[in-house]
């Protein structure tokens, strides 16, 4: 009896083929790139951690995780069109995390167990941890934002193993994206 045998696949086949299901990663790359290459105060960047905790807060008093990429496209359009306009983004930030903060306690969200009720700690601690950042001297400042972005890799991954909260796509984009950003900052600041 002659079985067949399969002809050997190189690592860069496997790795093309595997490209499509880790467009997350590849898309988290890319805003961290394209963040990275326009850098400035890295004190800004602490816009990016608000806004990943105030989507996963948001997504977490919807209770419904697949909202959770209009959402996230629903800010970044949000930010751009008050910067284009060229506002201060930070009170709408402040404004919608308040509020959602508050809709998450009327609703009960906080006593409930698990990873929906963190979220209300989450957007305080990743939140202030941004708005401190940009009341610090820059180097102070920046390191506090990478520290932020780098503790909220912890919160994505968490969530990702659960599959709760964030759909897992959003939560390997967001994993990705705050650490090559987080990293990036240390090394700008520090160096």
């Amino acid at each position: 009896m002659h079985v067949a045998s399969e002809t050997p696949v190189s690592p860069a086949a496997r790795l093309l083929r595997s490209l499509p299901h880790r467009w997350p990663t590849l898309a988290g790359l890319a805003f961290a790139a394209f963040s990275g290459l326009n850098m400035g105060d890295a004190r800004d960047e602490g816009m990016v951690v608000f806004l990943a905790a105030l989507v996963y807060l948001a997504t977490a008093v919807i209770g419904k995780p697949g909202v959770v990429w209009t959402l996230f496209c629903m800010s970044v359009v949000g930010v751009t069109a008050l910067r284009l306009f060229d506002l201060d983004v930070w009170p709408a930030l402040v404004a919608s995390a308040v509020t959602l903060a508050a809709l998450g306690l009327v609703n009960g969200m906080l006593g409930e167990p698990g990873l929906r009720a963190g979220q209300l700690p989450a957007m305080l601690v990743f939140g202030g941890a941004a708005l401190a950042g940009l009341a610090l001297p820059p180097v102070l400042g920046g390191c506090l934002v990478a520290a932020a972005l780098i503790g909220h890799v912890v919160l994505d991954v968490i969530v990702w193993r659960a599959d709760k909260v964030v759909t897992r796509s959003l939560a390997e984009f967001c994993a990705v994206l705050d650490l090559t950003l987080g990293v990036t900052i240390l090394l700008v600041v520090l160096t």
